[in-house]
């Protein structure tokens, strides 16, 4: 009988198990506490379960699915990426991102992404299926195993798009908020997405409470069409409102990634016409905050990253209007961690 990746099983569907099988049902949290908690690597190691539970769950299922295939350390920062190799030999990458005041985690959702970006090198790879609740619960158990600390801030900001995975995602995100499992703040963890407007408004609905950022790439519908393909059918006006929807539902700030392309989006007219946008979309521009990210070289045909100039004019103006903007610097493009970069290699 193969055996079932624990990690995969909701808290519901744990005490259904336990009490199935003929044991009482505050088993569970005891169990949940070892696995989340402490982290142990065989159920024999619950030493307060009965050694006949013990041999059942060690029969049944499997504490991990990853195989360690490879890390690579920046020597340009500190970021650090992790391939791990699926049950079924595809690569997962999950980047890690340290800095003076936290330590931040950039999860991948799928294997491959359907959207395809044009600037993405994750958008050139197949899409091949969604990481389970449990794949992506372990890349944070490896990182935080493998570095020895505890996490400070989850970002699903990796390969694919965490919303269309959205049960999965979605049930991680709630084991990574539970106090019985990872105890993470809800306002820690930000789920970044292209613009799916039904899910954006279910999440909102769902009252699932992270914070959101649109990557949204350009203010203009015909620009943005040769950004992000025709696969996410919404205009930029839509995902805009369905994202300060959300940001005024869930008292949260709302975080627009904006990749500046040269030649394309990182003009003056786009600065101004996306300023236009937020101030006619919304009154509480001061829960917005913009995100400038300068292109990282992805083998976009004769594209380089914008003149730092560019970069400048485009925060300078925003900032004049009083819209907070930063500049994201790269992290990790000598390794290809950085924003665009992943890819199943």
């Amino acid at each position: 009988m193969s055996k079932t990746f624990f990690l995969d099983l909701e808290p519901p569907l744990l005490e259904e198990y336990i009490v199935k099988n003929g044991f009482s049902r505050y088993r569970a949290s005891q169990i949940t506490k070892w696995v989340y908690k402490k982290r142990v690597r065989s159920f024999t190691d619950c030493s307060d379960l009965p050694l006949d539970l013990q041999k059942n769950l060690e029969e049944r299922f499997l504490l991990r699915s990853f195989r360690k295939k490879d890390k690579k350390a920046s020597k340009l920062d500190s970021s650090v990426k992790y391939a791990f190799e699926s049950y079924d030999g595809f690569v997962v990458n999950t980047v890690f991102l340290p800095q003076k005041d936290r330590n931040s985690v950039c999860l991948s959702a799928q294997i491959g992404c359907p959207i395809g970006c044009s600037f993405c090198a994750s958008g050139r790879v197949k899409f091949r299926r969604n990481l389970t609740r449990g794949e992506i619960l372990e890349q944070v158990i490896r990182i935080e195993e493998d570095r020895g600390i505890k996490l400070d801030s989850i970002l699903f900001m990796g390969m694919g798009e965490p919303l269309l995975n959205y049960q999965n995602v979605v049930s991680s995100i709630k084991s990574f908020a539970d106090e019985n499992q990872f105890g993470y703040s809800r306002r820690h963890i930000i789920i970044s997405t292209v613009g799916i407007v039904p899910q954006i408004r279910k999440l909102a609905e769902e009252k699932i409470g992270v914070r959101l950022a649109l990557s949204l790439h350009s203010p203009d519908d015909n620009i943005r069409e040769k950004i992000v393909p025709e696969e996410v059918p919404y205009s930029v006006k839509e995902i805009l409102k369905a994202g300060i929807n959300y940001s005024r539902d869930t008292k949260s700030r709302l975080t627009i990634e904006y990749v500046l392309i040269p030649g394309i989006n990182d003009n003056l007219a786009s600065a101004r016409k996306l300023l236009k946008l937020i101030q006619r979309g919304t009154v509480y521009k001061d829960q917005i905050q913009v995100n400038l990210i300068p292109y990282n070289p992805t083998g976009l045909k004769d594209t380089k990253t914008p003149a730092k100039e560019n970069v400048q004019e485009f925060k300078d103006y925003l900032l004049r209007h009083k819209l907070l903007t930063i500049v994201r610097e790269p992290r990790g493009t000598d390794i290809g961690a950085a924003c665009g970069q992943l890819t199943l290699e």
